[in-house]
């Protein structure tokens, strides 16, 4: 068993509850709510979810890897891919609420931070 690999797997799967309870509620069900263009509210719907499968199978993916007994190369691509597209995210994300000029948006919109131990954790652990 890989230790930083399941701290990563047990880090990506916090942010898929995260995102599927306190996101759902905070952000999705208001935005569905939300009097604006209804194609435009169905591409944002299409996006969640999209975000969903992809946090659920990224997770699943770096579990998978830091539980399996014999790794290889393509156990190793795949956990430094997960991690590399996390670190992606969350310096993106970390840069767009650095920027916003939202009072306190660094703190208030935390995900970057979780974004980028999931990527880090992975990347040191592969």
């Amino acid at each position: 068993m890989n230790i930083l690999l399941l701290i990563s797997g047990c880090l990506a799967t916090f942010i898929v509850v995260g995102h599927s309870t306190i996101g759902k509620k905070q952000f999705f069900d208001l935005m569905l709510k939300a009097d604006f263009e209804p194609t435009s509210k169905r591409m944002m719907a299409f996006v969640w979810q999209m975000s969903t499968v992809y946090l659920l199978a990224a997770a699943a993916g770096l579990l998978y890897t830091a539980l399996i007994v014999r790794t290889g190369p393509s156990l190793t691509v795949l956990a430094v891919f997960i991690g590399i597209q996390f670190l992606v995210i969350g310096g993106l994300h970390l840069f767009l609420v650095a920027t916003s000029k939202l009072p306190g948006a660094i703190y208030k919109l935390f995900q970057w931070m979780l974004f980028l131990a999931v990527g880090l954790t992975a990347i040191m652990g592969s």
